[in-house]
């Protein structure tokens, strides 16, 4: 092979827009970006990675400019790139695999944008505070309404977007017009309808990379047998336990869990203490304090609430949770004034955690901000 080793600074370019295309190069160290009137709009990083054949390929004038991100090294080959596949067939697989990988990167571009001018078009009538709100999206599929607006209340909290489908048309359309962060699928659904649907989701680029979630009922071994054979992976279980269906759903959106139980609001971090408290959850609201008052520290912020409202009856689980939590502030110096919410005769039994000693007790959670505020 004839070629030439280039050495380049960052900045410098190495091909430019509108020029007429003239041998091709092959990245060996270095990051490039691509760029488009001034835009960058791609970048180069891989070794071994072929640029400017494109435009030697079709006769055109280059489309894009190329300049180094870092420093880089490239081999230029100064020759038509017919010429050069008729003396080593073998590369002309390697050119082919680089303009299948363009083509995708391509697809996927052409994919977010139809997406976001979708989105667009169906939020246009909303109000700011509407559209601000819309970040997590899921696409429940299930031929039982009532199924879909269970989900929707839990999903209130978070702050997530639930839309409904009752059946796998239905489904396939909404998911040509959305861009879902995943999909809750029945796996009750006729037919084999779980699995096909499944099938279609991931065979389509656009909702290829969004997690499926089967859903069934509790002790259906049969169903969950063929949805796992079938690549289902989470699975949330009817009748549905509030706790268990948003803690599944935080961890296949690969979010914190524990932040549906903290809230910053002015000058107070607020801990909402759960109702029903599982091993995983105790787990996980555990694995977060140090992070979470580390941070607020750093915030400046300068009370921290404990709302056990939601609380029946004062369990092991509650009490250690809330126990732990103020003896970690403790031993970072108390940097916070501590309060409760709670009400009735087991308010003051709180004050005996370590720690808590001096913490204010509050009524409401209204109350604690008009105070703390």
């Amino acid at each position: 092979m004839i070629f030439e080793t280039l050495h380049y600074n960052p900045g410098d370019f190495i091909l430019r827009e509108g020029d007429i295309g003239k041998g091709f190069y092959i990245l060996e160290q270095g990051e490039l970006e691509v760029t488009r009137e001034e835009r960058v709009i791609n970048e180069i990083t891989l070794p071994g990675a072929m640029f400017g054949e494109l435009s030697e390929l079709l006769c055109h004038k280059r489309d894009a400019s190329i300049r180094a991100k870092t420093g880089v090294v490239v081999k230029y080959f100064d020759m038509e790139l017919s010429q050069f596949v008729e003396e080593n067939p073998k590369f002309a697989v390697k050119i082919i695999r680089n303009l299948g990988r363009r083509l995708c990167r391509m697809n996927a571009v052409a994919i977010q944008g139809n997406t976001r001018n979708d989105f667009l078009k169906n939020i246009s009538s909303l109000n700011d505070a509407e559209e601000s709100d819309r970040k997590i999206r899921i696409l429940v599929v299930d031929d039982k309404p009532m199924i879909i607006e269970q989900i929707k209340d839990f999903a209130k909290d978070p702050g997530w977007i639930i839309e409904g489908a009752a059946d796998i048309d239905s489904a396939i359309s909404l998911s040509e017009s959305y861009d879902f962060n995943t999909y809750i699928i029945s796996c009750s659904l006729s037919d084999d309808g779980a699995v096909e649907l499944r099938r279609k989701l991931k065979t389509n680029p656009k909702s290829s990379t969004a997690p499926v979630v089967g859903m069934l009922v509790k002790g259906d071994d049969l169903a969950m047998r063929k949805a796992t054979e079938a690549g289902f992976s989470h699975f949330i279980s009817k009748p549905f336990e509030r706790n268990k269906v948003t803690s599944t759903m935080y961890e296949v959106l690969n979010l914190d869990a524990s932040d549906q139980y903290f809230d910053l609001e002015e000058n107070i971090l607020f801990f909402r203490v759960p109702k029903i408290i599982t091993q995983e959850l105790f787990e996980d609201i555990k694995s977060s304090y140090s992070s979470r008052i580390r941070t607020t520290i750093n915030d400046g912020i300068e009370n921290v609430v404990m709302d056990l409202s939601a609380i029946e009856e004062v369990g092991e689980d509650s009490v250690e949770l809330v126990g732990e939590f103020a003896e970690l502030i403790e031993e970072m110096g108390s940097p916070f004034k501590l309060g409760f919410v709670i009400t009735g005769e087991d308010s003051e039994m709180w004050r005996n955690l370590d720690g808590c000693e001096e913490a204010e007790i509050f009524e409401s959670v209204a109350e604690a901000q008009q105070k703390l505020s």
